[in-house]
């Protein structure tokens, strides 16, 4: 079985037409058929809503698609995992060290902590982080 920690690059993909959505619903699939177990900071919820938000403001959705869109994701079951006070200090240096945001180095920290690889959409992150947590590209999935 397939194990990631996802990022909400991958997640919002879920529910919002973006490019490689085409791969996030590959990942959905196996992840529903239990092919796929899926990790993720508590963190992502708000990502996710805030996507949904930024695709309200901008005329893609509307606002009760982006709230169906909210709790078709809150269903899907996750697993959300909380970093300890000392993991979430650890990040925040990881992020100033490698100038990258708290937000993406709490996914990074949570793969490091799970022992498992993050899946991302997100380049810069790809980048940034694939020598220190194991990382697979969406477009690679």
């Amino acid at each position: 079985m397939k194990e990631y920690v996802v990022d909400a690059s991958v997640v919002a993909r879920f529910v919002l037409a973006e490019d490689l959505s085409d791969k996030a619903q590959e990942l959905l699939k196996d992840f529903l058929g239990g092919m796929a177990r899926l990790f993720a900071p508590p963190l992502v919820v708000y990502e996710v809503g805030n996507a949904l938000w930024r695709a309200c403001q901008r005329g893609y959705i509307s606002p009760d698609v982006a709230k169906e869109g909210l709790r078709d994701f809150l269903r899907l079951g996750i697993t959300f995992v909380e970093l300890s006070e000392e993991e979430l200090c650890d990040a925040l240096d990881w992020s100033i060290e490698a100038k990258t945001t708290y937000y993406d180095t709490v996914y990074v920290k949570t793969a490091e902590k799970l022992g498992k690889t993050l899946l991302t959409a997100d380049e810069k992150l790809y980048r940034r982080a694939r020598n220190i947590v194991p990382m697979v590209h969406l477009r690679e999935y």
